[in-house]
């Protein structure tokens, strides 16, 4: 447990600084958002890249970790779905949302620091991010464009052409070509020059403290700080328990007894499973205007509350990793 807690301490004690920072405003009002920027679109591109480059396809392309993954998100979606409509009384946009806020795992800000340091690479969560921008964006974004383009009348041309946006808006985004770049470098066996390899390496180890900075300036953002003040309780404790409880249970059931995955399989992928819910999910309800409250909390729960579900997640399933 000691050489666990080890591994987690960095991580939160960067992150308290973050916060103080951002409590402080030592960076001033642009600080997360620049920082953020700089961590999404310049450090974890190569960080993706170079990782999946230097693997071997077959260990990118295990369906049963890959399948696993999928069944454990696709299982709390229906549970959440069925939670909304018939207790919360949700749907469209909102309830959207709220499957997106459930199943979403902060894979980049906190699973691929933890990840690189308690299992030796940050692959798992890198995995995971893919599955979540194939799998899950393009569905719930486009749901939520209909259900709004809907409400407001738009006509049947209008909604068509949305749908194409959503897609590709997805296929722009940078970690997806960089994860279909380095898994088309894997597949073909293309041998990259080492110099781009180390740019890469340089980048990416780059992106890793910055990426934990960077969740304590927005955990200070008041605009955070207001949202999470509010919301059904009930709502943010059921998103808060799927995402923490259901979702790495289901991984593990499936993956030990069904894919008959490997102890150091099996510890990652539960590990990523139990990721807290990413920030993403508030500035999607902040964009759409739906779901802000419910959204922010539920992030900040999942967060706080990871700082002792996680070393414990690691120290059950995790420990034949380390």
């Amino acid at each position: 447990m000691v050489q666990i807690l080890g591994v987690f301490a960095p991580i939160f004690l960067i992150t308290l600084a973050g916060y103080g920072c951002g409590r402080a405003h030592f960076l001033g009002p642009a600080g997360a958002t620049v920082l953020s920027r700089f961590v999404f679109f310049v450090a974890m591109p190569p960080l993706f890249f170079g990782t999946l480059a230097r693997r071997d396809f077959a260990e990118i392309a295990h369906w049963g970790y890959l399948a696993t993954y999928a069944i454990a998100i696709l299982v709390g979606a229906v549970v959440f779905l069925a939670l909304g409509r018939r207790v919360f009384k949700e749907s469209g946009a909102k309830l959207a949302l709220g499957i997106f806020t459930a199943i979403n795992g902060n894979a980049g800000y906190i699973g691929i620091p933890i990840c690189l340091y308690a299992f030796g690479t940050p692959l798992p969560a890198i995995l995971a991010t893919l599955v979540h921008m194939m799998c899950v964006y393009p569905v719930l974004i486009t749901w939520i464009e209909l259900d709004l383009a809907r409400k407001a009348g738009a006509p049947a041309t209008s909604v068509v052409a949305k749908v194409g946006q959503v897609f590709l808006v997805v296929l722009k985004n940078p970690l997806l070509l960089a994860n279909f770049l380095g898994v088309g470098v894997a597949a073909a066996r293309i041998e990259i020059p080492e110099t781009i390899l180390r740019t890469c390496d340089l980048l990416g180890h780059g992106a890793i403290p910055a990426a934990v900075f960077t969740l304590g300036l927005t955990l200070a953002e008041k605009d955070v700080e207001d949202a999470a003040s509010g919301g059904d309780r009930r709502e943010i404790a059921a998103a808060s328990a799927i995402k923490l409880v259901l979702i790495p249970l289901v991984a593990f059931v499936v993956g030990k007894f069904v894919f008959a995955l490997d102890a150091a399989q099996l510890g990652s992928l539960v590990f990523v499973a139990a990721l807290p819910s990413p920030k993403n999910a508030f500035i999607l309800a902040q964009r759409y205007g739906v779901y802000i409250r419910r959204a922010a909390m539920t992030v900040f729960v999942t967060t706080v509350a990871s700082a002792v579900t996680l070393p414990l997640v690691l120290y059950v399933f995790g420990r034949q990793s380390l």
